[in-house]
């Protein structure tokens, strides 16, 4: 482990819910350069937080939409919408998809933010259960708080996993600490930190690709997909940020969450607010393109800050992928 990053152990160290993490195992998993962006990056939301008071504005901020949705009679009703995700089905075309993947489905989870709904495992097995899918896409935000302890989101997660098929892929969002990635292997999670695996049916093949987050972290790069020959690509990004390096390397399909697609939206899922960064506005939710790539941003299947959400029901969503010919 080289000083730099070391001397980034020692202070995170410094806090109780990182005392046991494995940093040598990290570093294997993904890099000790890539491990001490993370780290460094971290450590500066613990201190930014610190300084600037957030957490008193922070729960202001949620007893204020609290208050706000009750005095219109909304509260109840924003409540039970949280808990009621759709189940929605896209179909992609594309010109130079491999015929034996013609029909391919790829289910994606975003946004579970395990801390502020507990009953997600349950509502996600029950929409899951009557439905096929070959692999499983869960793209970023697994915790609801940045910062603190995630002991409760990962075990969340477990609950979660055995609903989630065979093939579980997963990267990482911008609530999400480096350190969850410890415990992806025991639960049969593959994550993608920048990286792809390649996927082989009827002798053809495709590639689905992910990369760490693009938001906070600003962690993603693409450069690993470029190729000659490179084969018909899916890429899992958390954030729809990711898009113009994603087109730049001609990845065919993104997959994205992050946004919510505003959560508390106006009458008609007008979205008020996104958190977005140099996106097109058509992508805070739903089907969108630039160039020859394609892409989708999730609304996520629960809610962030508050377990609250208004004209904007999550989802869990199956990708189909189809020949154009």
């Amino acid at each position: 482990m080289n000083p730099r990053l070391a001397t980034l152990v020692t202070r995170l160290r410094e806090k109780s819910h990182y005392q046991k993490a494995d940093y040598v195992q990290l570093a294997d998993l993904i890099g000790e350069e890539q491990l001490t962006r993370r780290l460094e990056a971290q450590l500066r939301l613990y201190t930014n937080q610190a300084k600037s008071g957030r957490p008193w504005m922070r729960k202001l901020y949620r007893k204020s939409i609290v208050t706000g949705l009750w005095m219109i009679g909304h509260y109840a009703k924003a409540k039970q919408l949280a808990r009621k995700p759709e189940w929605v089905e896209q179909e992609w075309f594309f010109d130079h998809l491999p015929a034996a993947f013609d029909g391919y489905r790829i289910l994606q989870l975003s946004d579970f933010h395990f801390d502020f709904i507990p009953e997600l495992p349950e509502i996600v097995k029950t929409l899951i259960a009557p439905h096929r899918f070959d692999c499983c896409a869960l793209t970023g935000d697994f915790r609801g708080e940045t910062t603190g302890p995630y002991e409760e989101s990962l075990q969340q997660l477990r609950k979660t996993r055995p609903y989630l098929g065979e093939q579980v892929y997963a990267v990482l969002g911008n609530h999400d600490n480096v350190e969850l990635l410890l415990d992806f292997p025991e639960m049969n999670i593959q994550a993608l930190m920048n990286e792809a695996v390649i996927l082989e049916r009827g002798g053809e093949k495709i590639r689905l690709a992910g990369v760490d987050d693009p938001h906070f972290y600003q962690a993603h790069e693409c450069d690993f997909l470029k190729e000659d020959d490179a084969p018909f690509t899916v890429l899992f990004a958390h954030s729809p940020e990711s898009w113009r390096e994603a087109e730049e390397v001609g990845v065919a399909l993104q997959l994205s969450g992050h946004t919510h697609g505003g959560q508390l939206c106006l009458p008609g899922g007008i979205p008020v607010l996104a958190h977005l960064e140099d996106c097109p506005r058509e992508m805070i939710k739903g089907r969108w393109q630039v160039g020859g790539l394609q892409g989708y941003t999730s609304r996520g299947i629960g809610a962030s800050t508050l377990d609250l959400r208004l004209n904007c029901p999550p989802e869990i969503t199956v990708h189909i992928l189809r020949c154009k010919n």
